[in-house]
């Protein structure tokens, strides 16, 4: 209820003070009180607009008071210790918002104010199965797009396949060195060559569809293997994306920059502004007028541009396509790579606030205690497909969504696996479907939901869950606001706690008191339904029995 205490204030302030004081509500704190007596929150606002104003708390305090306790919201609004402004919510408002939960669209807002972003992630090479760390960066993208559409942007969904340049020759050197061992030849395999059993698999494939491939001119014979590796590979990246429930609107290809002609447009664009210069046979780019640590170079001494090179190319066109923001989730150690492309972007005259970068930290994976280090068929890595293979889908969204982005992960696989409540996804859904059982057994009871009498609600218990499930509305807007999708896992996790503290203190289906009985199987559907919202926002399964 912070968000809305909130508001009030910050409508009282306005309507007594110059409302550019306003601001100073973000920075006030709004905290339950630790007794309950002095209210259901509380605020020191008085104490900051004192510094402004240059008068007392107090005196400020029942200024805004006059205001504050006339709003049907409250019960009752007091000031105490000095300027505190205690905020005593009423029965009314109670019954008024639990309403709202049943009914309507209550956690749909419009902060985005219908900004275009252009959300990128995975962005994986296709050059080798999807690893767990490209799965958490995968999840935080889909699931911050889900929120961002609830909260009134207008975001859209990218995948940047990187299809060009020495990783893809490299692909298909691996591919034609084991093809050459499976016909039987001493080829020696490259040293840095991708080494995972894929590679063999794929080589197999490549060899039973066309044979001839070992017999045709080295050069040419790569250059096949590459393409044909990396369509199977991007195959295979599509399919575990699409069964870990993330979509995309958008595959761009980093090799239709060349083709189109575009990574030489953006270099005359550079050119022309007297943003790049020839050292050392390259053509380098003036980042460090733009605040990068030095210049970087966009074309080698051999005539090859660089990946930097495609990246300002690409970025550009994201520009083109007059997104208001783009938002990349890119790996930890992406790091040292965002200043370069901010520089790159304020040198083509756009503001490099701009581009806004995600970091995901790394995942490490537990099992019987210990961390499990790399897959068989991957070479030096666990693969998401295994992940999901091993603890299911449901487990493997949330459970990557228990900790901020840019925090490392430890992924308990037994714990995943658990049918106990220290499973935080088990825990949840358990809510659910016992929220499911309960109104199930009312009605072959002979009970049903009713709203007749809703004012009976008031139990202590009974006030947390209406304003927890209420509460959906702000936290996706924090979501959305501080890029933050792990905000919404926190929030289910202490939504069902609120339920199962609820439910160990009242019973629900009572014979002989039918009328709050009826009335609690309406908080009971409440919550029922925002569990059931916050997992679809999740992506994740709202069983109804388990």
């Amino acid at each position: 209820m912070k968000e809305l205490i909130k508001e009030k204030v910050r409508s009282a302030i306005k309507e007594i003070y110059n409302k550019e004081l306003s601001y100073l509500v973000d920075k006030a704190s709004f905290e339950k009180p630790k007794k309950r007596e002095y209210g259901d929150l509380a605020t020191n606002i008085s104490f900051l607009l004192a510094k402004e104003l240059k008068q007392k708390p107090f005196s400020i305090a029942n200024e805004l008071l006059k205001s504050l306790e006339s709003m049907p919201e409250f019960e009752k609004v007091e000031v105490a210790g000095g300027g505190f402004i205690n905020f005593f919510f009423s029965q009314r408002f109670y019954t008024d918002i639990l309403k709202k939960v049943l009914h309507e669209e209550f956690y749909i807002s419009e902060i985005g104010k219908g900004e275009r972003v252009l959300l990128e992630y995975v962005s994986a090479n296709p050059t080798g199965p999807l690893h767990v760390g490209h799965g958490r960066g995968a999840v935080v993208g889909d699931v911050l797009y889900r929120v961002m559409r609830l909260t009134g942007y207008k975001p859209e969904r990218e995948f940047y396949i990187n299809d060009a340049g020495r990783q893809i020759k490299l692909l298909g050197v691996s591919i034609y060195a084991r093809m050459k061992e499976l016909s039987g030849e001493n080829y020696p395999f490259p040293e840095d060559g991708y080494k995972g059993e894929y590679i063999i698999e794929v080589a197999k494939e490549l060899l039973a569809e066309r044979p001839e491939i070992i017999s045709l001119p080295e050069e040419e014979a790569i250059e096949i293997a590459a393409e044909f590796g990396k369509e199977r590979l991007l195959e295979e990246i599509r399919k575990d994306l699409k069964d870990l429930r993330v979509k995309f609107d958008y595959w761009f290809s980093e090799k239709s920059l060349y083709e189109k002609g575009e990574v030489e447009r953006i270099l005359k664009i550079l050119e022309e502004k007297d943003l790049l210069y020839e050292k050392d046979g390259a053509l380098w780019l003036k980042t460090t007028i733009f605040g990068d640590d030095k210049d970087r170079v966009v074309k080698r001494s051999n005539g090859e541009y660089t990946y930097f090179a495609s990246d300002i190319a690409y970025h550009y066109n994201k520009i083109e396509r007059n997104f208001d923001k783009a938002i990349n989730v890119w790996g930890a150690d992406h790091h040292g790579y965002i200043p370069r492309v901010k520089a790159a972007i304020q040198a083509l005259g756009k503001n490099p606030d701009w581009l806004e970068v995600i970091l995901i930290q790394l995942v490490k994976l537990f099992k019987n205690g210990e961390e499990v280090k790399m897959s068989k068929r991957a070479g030096n890595f666990v693969t998401l497909r295994w992940l999901m293979d091993e603890v299911g889908v449901d487990a493997v969204r949330f459970f990557f969504l228990l900790k901020r982005h840019d925090t490392p992960l430890d992924f308990d696989i037994d714990l995943a696996l658990s049918s106990k409540s220290e499973n935080p996804v088990y825990y949840v859904q358990y809510a659910h479907a016992r929220l499911c059982s309960i109104l199930d057994k009312a009605k072959e009871k002979g009970f049903v939901p009713s709203e007749e009498n809703l004012e009976l609600l008031s139990s202590e218990e009974e006030r947390e869950l209406i304003a927890g499930c209420y509460n959906l509305k702000y936290e996706l807007e924090l979501v959305a606001e501080k890029r933050e999708p792990h905000r919404l896992t926190y929030y289910l996790i202490d939504l069902a706690s609120k339920l199962h503290r609820f439910y160990n203190k009242h019973r629900v289906i009572m014979e002989e008191d039918p009328k709050l009985s009826t009335a609690r199987l309406s908080l009971i559907k409440a919550v029922r339904r925002t569990i059931n919202l916050g997992l679809d926002i999740l992506n994740v399964t709202a069983p109804r029995r388990m």
